[in-house]
């Protein structure tokens, strides 16, 4: 799916792989800010399931509540970058809806899940 069969075991075998895949952004501090949005969207997540019962109805939370810190946190970086922050957050935004209305909204997979995610409520 994302162009290798290998599993990735360092930070530094990612920056390979992103580097050797998505030439056009060769800026390693792009790619961790990304990361960091990504690994703290999940932490929340996980956390939102651990303490109060609230899981997430698809994947696709994660990447947009990414692309939210994303837009948030390119206020705080350094002028030239805030722009190239801001767009990555734009497309990543983009391609993530593009993939939604393909996929679909989630479908419970039970009465009792279907249930529990009517009284889900929006971050």
């Amino acid at each position: 799916m994302f162009g290798t069969n290998y599993i990735l075991k360092s930070i530094w075998q990612v920056y390979s792989w992103l580097y050797a895949f998505l030439p056009s952004f060769c800026d390693i501090y792009i790619y961790t800010v990304g990361l960091a949005a990504v690994c703290w969207s999940i932490w929340l997540a996980r956390n939102r399931a651990t303490f109060e019962k609230k899981w997430i109805n698809t994947p696709f939370e994660i990447v947009f509540i990414a692309c939210a810190f994303l837009e948030y946190w390119a206020g705080l970086q350094k002028p030239m970058m805030v722009e190239v922050v801001k767009k990555g957050a734009e497309l990543l935004t983009e391609n993530a809806s593009q993939m939604l209305l393909l996929c679909g909204p989630p479908r419970p997979e039970s009465t009792e899940q279907a249930e529990e995610e009517e009284g889900w409520e929006e971050w």
